[in-house]
């Protein structure tokens, strides 16, 4: 719109420049004419332009100019045909004086202007008022292409901030996927850590007391080997369904359940003694919560045996109406200053991640303690 106004304004100028100089007698008049239209084209053109607008430097000058020059030429020539010279300036204040306070200075001024130019020219007469509908028209057309470019400029201005907006959103959304795909895969890790772990301490402890059963029982001990064989396959199955992501208690089984074929199978290839309790009356839990306590019983008894050395483990579920907790304590050797390593902080980070909290209590000789808790609260919003 700044182009086409630009190019319509430098016809206008030579239109008219063309018709006040060719009706102009004297020589030195016409260069003086000739200068003054020179001002009335170049002077505005230094504050507003295609792409660039100083608003009440422009409309200074607009006015001053183009108003001076329609004065003379009412007063010079008293016809009607000067008011076409008034029409493309009243367009370009009303383009320009869209915002208040000079939407209403501008209006104020173009009427000055016009009122002075008929009074120079002594037009109050049965034409007026044509003359005013048309200036007035005029100014409107003017105004309504004002109110078209900003709304076109803010349209520009809300697609530029929605493409940013968009832009950041693709940003934002491959970081949530790196995020997603790095969780992912540290979530797989440490299934994998805590079902590869439980299994390959099964397994270890079972051949490392297998030479004393053969010699003690040849019958016992392939028994024994078949029970290593068996249990192999499971931690391979075991494998195979933590990395297709799917759960262990796929079957919809219990906790209670799960948790005593988890300890019967521990207690089966490591020798070592297992209480398990169960407190409170059992609730139907979410799959995660539940893939969740297996992991961590896992971890608490495989620890138990590999760092703790312990010949009796402590095994509570407790459900309540706030939280369910799991407690695992050991009469093992106990450490004095604790480390998370891998499988406890994978632990620690499944418990988190479902607004949970993990307490670990370990003194040098006197056995370990790990307490688990998540409420139950949140359970609608994981099953959903």
């Amino acid at each position: 719109m700044d182009t086409f106004l630009f190019f319509m304004r430098t016809l206008w100028i030579y239109y008219n420049a063309s018709w006040v100089i060719e009706n102009t007698e004297h020589y030195q008049n016409k260069w003086l004419m000739f200068l003054w239209f020179m001002m009335i084209y170049l002077i505005p053109l230094l504050f507003y332009r295609p792409g660039y607008i100083k608003l009440i430097k422009f409309f200074i000058v607009e006015a001053l100019l183009t108003g001076s020059m329609f004065f003379y030429m009412m007063a010079q020539f008293q016809i009607i045909g000067a008011y076409d010279f008034l029409y493309l300036p009243l367009i370009m204040i009303a383009y320009v004086c869209q915002i208040r306070p000079y939407l209403w200075i501008g209006m104020f001024t173009s009427i000055f202007i016009f009122l002075t130019g008929t009074w120079l020219g002594n037009h109050f007469t049965e034409n007026f008022i044509s003359i005013a509908i048309n200036t007035t028209l005029f100014y409107m057309m003017g105004f309504c292409l004002g109110r078209v470019t900003i709304i076109n400029n803010k349209n520009k201005e809300l697609i530029n901030s929605i493409q940013e907006k968009n832009k950041a959103l693709e940003q934002y959304s491959r970081r949530i996927e790196e995020l997603t795909i790095m969780e992912e895969r540290n979530r797989v890790s440490q299934d994998l850590h805590d079902s590869v772990g439980h299994i390959f301490t099964s397994v270890i402890t079972s051949l490392d007391a297998l030479p004393f059963v053969m010699r003690a029982n040849q019958q016992e001990a392939e028994e024994s080997i078949r029970e290593i064989a068996n249990l192999a396959r499971n931690g391979l199955s075991d494998v195979r369904k933590t990395i297709h992501q799917i759960s262990p208690t796929e079957n919809r089984q219990p906790l209670s359940h799960s948790f005593q074929q988890v300890i019967s199978e521990f207690m089966k290839h490591t020798g070592t003694n297992v209480d398990f309790k169960i407190e409170g009356p059992e609730k139907e839990i979410g799959e995660r919560i539940k893939f969740t306590f297996i992991r961590c019983l896992q971890e608490g008894l495989t620890n138990a045996i590999k760092h703790g050395r312990a010949t009796q483990i402590f095994v509570r579920v407790t459900f309540n109406e706030a939280a369910l907790q799991l407690e695992i304590k050991d009469n093992g050797i106990g450490i004095d200053s604790l480390n998370l390593g891998f499988g406890l902080q994978g632990m620690k980070d499944r418990i988190t991640a479902l607004n949970g909290v993990v307490y670990i209590e370990s003194e040098r000789n006197q056995g370990t303690e790990l307490r688990c808790s998540i409420p139950l609260a949140k359970e609608v919003m994981w099953n959903d």
